[in-house]
């Protein structure tokens, strides 16, 4: 948009221009034709050229009016020349200020803020990814740890139904050993006063 007015600004500034150039032109001509024609109207007079004083004042006038109008368009085109460096200047500072406010929004657009701070997206899109793969890691090890405390698990109740169908086992061997061993001895306490009643 900026370039655009620019471009404007420069085609009408060279526009003026060549339109007074043009104008300077046909005025420059009318003046030479004048002279021309003062010039071809006066007579000759021994070797000296003798011209009509009012030809001589008209064309004064003519010349006068002539450069006064050359003044006049030089002060417009100095006044114009001092506009447009006056927008120019304006048209520099408002670059600026849109370079600014590009480059401000170009470092907000490449930055998030992330708890509190900013941070790029390079480093942000890092820190995602650590935050990602080392909850992952944890997950795996949480895992393969309760896969491991569970396998133990089992194997402890395994091992412990073992233990106690082993205990059974022995327990009731026991009972049997001192069921026999109490029989024994109920035979022999038989015995001991079979002996005693025999003698």
């Amino acid at each position: 948009m900026i370039k655009f007015s620019q471009k404007i600004t420069v085609l009408l500034f060279v526009f003026c221009a060549s339109f007074a150039n043009l104008k300077a032109q046909e005025k420059n001509t009318k003046l030479t034709n004048d002279l021309s024609t003062l010039i071809d109207k006066s007579n000759s007079f021994k070797d000296y050229k003798v011209i009509d004083k009012n030809a001589l004042t008209s064309f004064q006038a003519s010349f006068n009016s002539y450069i006064k109008q050359e003044q006049s368009i030089q002060t417009n085109l100095e006044n114009e020349i001092k506009a447009d460096e006056k927008i120019i200047q304006a048209l520099g500072k408002e670059v600026k200020s849109l370079k600014t406010i590009n480059e401000t929004l170009t470092n907000d657009k490449a930055n998030i803020d992330f708890l509190g701070f900013s941070v790029s997206k390079a480093n942000y899109s890092v820190i995602m990814w650590a935050l990602f793969l080392g909850t992952l890691a944890i997950a795996v090890l949480l895992f393969l740890s309760f896969k491991k405390a569970n396998r133990t698990t089992k194997e402890s109740k395994a091992l412990l139904a073992d233990l106690e169908e082993e205990y059974q086992t022995y327990r009731g061997v026991c009972v049997e050993r001192e069921q026999n061993l109490r029989r024994q001895l109920f035979d022999e306490v038989k015995k001991i006063k079979d002996l005693k009643n025999v003698s």
